[in-house]
């Protein structure tokens, strides 16, 4: 269900900002992603999902509070691109797996950009391409290949484009500090309620 949204909420938001993404730092991240993607489709199969689920929310929740703590950090020397791999790896993975990968790409490509439009913008594109990979491998094992998981999706959408055409109004008039208190109160909150749940 996930997949069917993503691809449409990514081309909705990419054809409008495609131009500011930085291809660049993808090309770097995309190989280890699509590494990741491969173990993720493996462990969709075979193994319990309580487990990995508990780890990217506690993943999510701890960067939450890193990055509202540096809320107010305006600039910054990024991070090496050598942890794209094991971003890129763990973020294919989750990816695949849950279609939660998001969290985990935010986290390397906010330390590697600076600027908010081009993160968005990357972000963006990135989505689109992880999606479409995650598609490509789930038809290929059969998993999406169901009318209700479809039916769903498209019932779904008119709500998942509301959100869209909001974010994309209130994010031009945020600053920088006010964008990362944003995202950051985000993944606190998904992680949060991933543990909650898993735990309960």
């Amino acid at each position: 269900m996930m997949v069917v949204i993503d691809i449409c909420a990514s081309l909705y938001v990419g054809r409008k900002s495609y131009g500011d993404a930085n291809i660049q730092e993808l090309k770097w991240l995309f190989p280890f992603s699509l590494m990741g993607m491969v173990l993720g489709i493996f462990l969709l199969v075979e193994a319990p999902s309580e487990p990995l689920l508990l780890i990217l929310g506690l993943f999510a929740a701890i960067n939450g509070v890193r990055v509202l703590v540096q809320r107010n950090i305006e600039s910054r020397d990024p991070i090496s691109k050598w942890w794209a791999v094991p971003f890129g790896f763990f973020g294919g993975a989750f990816t695949a797996l849950f279609a939660t990968g998001g969290p985990i790409y935010v986290s390397y490509l906010g330390l590697r950009i600076n600027n908010p439009k081009v993160l968005r913008a990357t972000m963006a594109f990135a989505i689109f391409m992880l999606t479409f990979l995650r598609l490509t491998l789930m038809l290929v094992t059969g998993l999406i290949l169901s009318w209700q998981v479809i039916g769903l999706a498209i019932l779904l959408m008119p709500v998942a484009f509301l959100g869209i055409w909001s974010g994309t109004h209130i994010h031009t008039k945020l600053s920088n500090a006010a964008m990362r208190i944003a995202y950051g109160s985000i993944l606190v909150f998904s992680g949060a309620m991933l543990l909650v749940r898993q735990i309960t």
